[in-house]
């Protein structure tokens, strides 16, 4: 009988775990769709279409225009070379803490840099309570965002 008990002790312990486990994974879910709706971005703005720095470095000055719900503070800007093996990175900062922001950007690309087209890979929206979003090169391309920027170099 006390075998018998400690057997089905073990079911229930087993079976809560896997129902607080279940629990925590659609609580994750629910809270990055609740994300989602606090999170916005609008418009992306490049000033030059292409970058020459085969003679020296160039920098790359863009415009991009965010919302989030609860105050926006940064927006990270990731861009991958043609061959996807570099990435460089750039931030942008909201310094009035607004809801919507107007943000000025730039990103120096070095005369290392590889030839072609380099593409954002992601936007990453941070807002004042350190929740983020991030919006990927597929979103970027599916919703006609400007996201890609050709560069002539001697690489």
């Amino acid at each position: 009988m006390n075998l018998y008990n400690k057997y089905i002790c073990k079911i229930l312990c087993k079976g809560f775990l896997l129902l607080l486990m279940c629990h925590v994974c659609f609580s994750l879910q629910a809270n990055n769709k609740e994300l989602k709706g606090k999170f916005s971005l609008r418009s992306v703005n490049f000033v030059q279409k292409s970058i020459d720095v085969r003679k020296s470095d160039e920098t790359l000055y863009f415009s991009l225009r965010a919302y989030s719900l609860q105050g926006l503070n940064k927006v990270d800007v990731y861009f991958e070379s043609p061959s996807g093996n570099e990435i460089i990175q750039t931030t942008c900062s909201n310094k009035k803490k607004t809801k919507v922001g107007m943000l000025l950007g730039r990103i120096l690309f070095k005369k290392k840099s590889e030839n072609g087209e380099w593409k954002i890979n992601k936007i990453v929206v941070v807002d004042l309570e350190g929740n983020s979003y991030t919006y990927n090169k597929e979103f970027l391309a599916e919703n006609k965002f400007t996201h890609s920027l050709m560069i002539q170099s001697k690489r």
